[in-house]
């Protein structure tokens, strides 16, 4: 019998978390959950992380939230298992459109998809759709919805 896989969709916000709220997020996912555990990026998401550093340069706060992050992944893509996508969005869908697609396109291959937003409509939308979510709940808790 194989042993549960579970496919972690990353959402922008949740990359910022580490500087954020000081939340060791990729551990606390592979803690909480039973079998292997696959972090998936899409380029989308670090191209729309880009986009915002580029349209407010002055924001050093973001900036630094944001560099924190990727140097969080970074750090931690040997220890776990962190798997960058080189895909994007088609013109006329939005980010969260683009998300909940491709978890709706790997959930075909395996159900036990989350994705791992604070955007709580985008939440809503993935619940709509049956996906599972994970979510940071008072600052410092993460929070698992299983539908």
């Amino acid at each position: 019998m194989r042993s549960k896989h579970n496919l972690i969709i990353l959402d922008s916000n949740f990359i910022l978390l580490p500087f954020q709220f000081k939340v060791d997020y990729l551990n606390e996912i592979r803690l909480n959950l039973e079998g292997e555990v696959e972090f998936i990026i899409f380029k989308q998401i670090l191209n729309e992380l880009e986009a915002k550093q580029a349209r407010e340069p002055n924001a050093t706060k973001f900036q630094r939230e944001l560099k924190s992050g990727l140097s969080y992944l970074e750090k931690n893509r040997n220890k776990f298992d962190i798997t960058f996508l080189d895909e994007t969005k088609k013109a006329i869908e939005t980010t969260d459109e683009f998300l909940l697609r491709k978890a709706i396109e790997l959930k075909v291959e395996n159900n036990l998809i989350f994705l791992a937003t604070n955007d709580s409509i985008l939440r809503k939308k993935a619940r709509d759709f049956g996906l599972k979510t994970i979510f940071l709940r008072q600052k410092k808790y993460l929070s698992f919805e299983r539908h």
